[in-house]
């Protein structure tokens, strides 16, 4: 929990101040400058610092000038006995201080402040790690788009779509890439400097879904014990990614709704409307249209998320991208040592495998079989594949079985892209108007 530090040259405001605050703030008080530098360098996380400024010495606002060159995280206020505000602004508007009291303080009036001054502190520690696990998982994703591999269709509407703030729905069975791609949009874009924040809809409850994705004011409900901000305003400036959305609730759909109609909303028990500039992506498993048929889709919300739809074909449907992938997952996992080849009776295997975790169990197989195998050639046993269940020799109607609905939910998504209009989808796709009546035709949606 971050704590506070006040810094006093009178040894009765440092007590006043401690037996004002200690039951609400962790509580660390200095004498002057040098024991306030000492403590902010100690590691400990101080949220807010609030120093007097007139000591001997070096003074308030010079510590503070000090302290936002080496600790800018570190909310800072001026506390002055002198009705000198020219003074105070301008050590604000140089960006040493964020704020300034006078003295005598009110109580209520500096624990607003202070609990504001945390929560500022908190927000950018959150922010920080947010961008540091980024940087560390997708390091180079927004320069080298092999990183997708076989997805070819998908990446150039994904680098389109990048170009753009519009809502994007990737549809694509679980392991596909899906969350990967909506990463890649992102990093790609205008907004790839802003946060990338993730959320697994089907993961949560209803009531811990909305809280998650909206935040809470205090006392909202049992256990909110103080304010919290949702995902949305964490994702403030970048991306928000909403993985399975196809498992929200009707309830949290209409939420959705308004905030992608109006990019405003409520946190959970609050009344203040808050602004956000987020562009949304969102992913999932589901026969979303069916569900709008069942009533448990909203068409209003799927519309609004199926501007740019993306469609990733599942692996079983797309075997020649088996080799490449597993030619990018050995060099990815291979650490220093060179990678190591793979055999062509195991390549045939692989490619005739059914694939039901997609390129994510492919991944996995081939961590398997880098720890397992022993020569510079992978063989088959080294994957562990149970071919004797049956697992492989997908019958080839399968396959194009299922690349024949992939064809047809993308022909379905352009068509809605352009409101039923053949000839406008049709200039799109650069194919002649008859090619495209006749395909909807063949796949009942006209």
């Amino acid at each position: 929990m971050a704590i506070v530090l006040y810094v006093d040259d009178e040894p009765d405001n440092l007590e006043l101040f401690r037996l004002a605050f200690a039951e609400d703030f962790d509580v660390l008080t200095a004498s002057d400058a040098a024991e306030a530098l000492v403590l902010l360098g100690s590691g400990q996380p101080i949220g807010a610092l609030l120093s007097d400024e007139k000591m001997p010495g070096m003074s308030g606002i010079e510590l503070l000038e000090q302290v936002s060159a080496r600790w800018p995280d570190t909310t800072r206020l001026i506390v002055s006995a002198y009705n000198d505000p020219e003074r105070l602004l301008a050590a604000m508007t140089r960006g040493h201080a964020h704020d300034y009291v006078t003295k005598p303080w009110s109580r209520d009036d500096l624990k607003k402040r202070i609990t504001v001054a945390l929560e500022v502190f908190e927000r950018r520690a959150q922010l920080s790690r947010i961008a540091e696990v980024q940087k560390n998982e997708l390091a180079d994703v927004a320069d080298d788009d092999s990183a997708i591999v076989g997805l070819d269709a998908a990446m150039t509407l994904a680098k389109k779509a990048a170009k753009s703030d519009a809502t994007v729905l990737v549809r694509g069975e679980t392991g596909t890439g899906k969350e990967m791609l909506a990463r890649f949009i992102h990093y790609t874009s205008a907004r790839k400097d802003g946060p990338f924040v993730r959320v697994n809809c089907g993961a949560l409850s209803e009531s811990l879904l909305e809280s998650e994705l909206f935040g809470h004011e205090q006392g909202a409900f049992t256990g909110a014990v103080r304010a919290k901000k949702g995902r949305f305003e964490l994702a403030d400036g970048g991306t928000i990614f909403l993985d399975e959305i196809g498992d929200v609730s009707p309830k949290t759909q209409l939420s959705l709704l308004r905030v992608l109609q109006e990019r405003e909303l409520e946190r959970v028990g609050g009344t203040k409307t808050i602004r956000i500039d987020v562009r949304v992506i969102a992913a999932t498993h589901r026969p979303l249209e069916q569900m709008i048929e069942e009533d448990r889709m909203r068409s209003d919300l799927f519309f609004r998320l199926n501007v740019i739809p993306i469609e990733l074909l599942p692996l079983r449907a797309r075997p020649a991208d088996v080799r490449p992938l597993i030619t990018h997952f050995l060099k990815k996992h291979s650490g220093a040592r060179p990678p190591p080849k793979i055999s062509d009776a195991a390549i045939a295997a692989l490619e005739s495998y059914r694939w039901p975790g997609n390129a994510r169990e492919l991944e996995n197989l081939v961590q398997r079989a880098l720890a397992l195998g022993d020569g510079d050639t992978l063989e088959l046993e080294d994957f562990c594949l149970r071919l004797e269940l049956g697992e492989t020799e997908a019958p080839a109607a399968s396959v194009r079985d299922a690349a024949e609905t992939q064809k047809a939910q993308r022909l379905r998504g352009l068509l809605m892209q352009h409101g039923g209009n053949v000839a406008s989808a049709a200039r799109e796709m650069g194919v002649p108007r008859t090619t495209l009546v006749s395909q909807a035709k063949k796949y009942g949606l006209l």
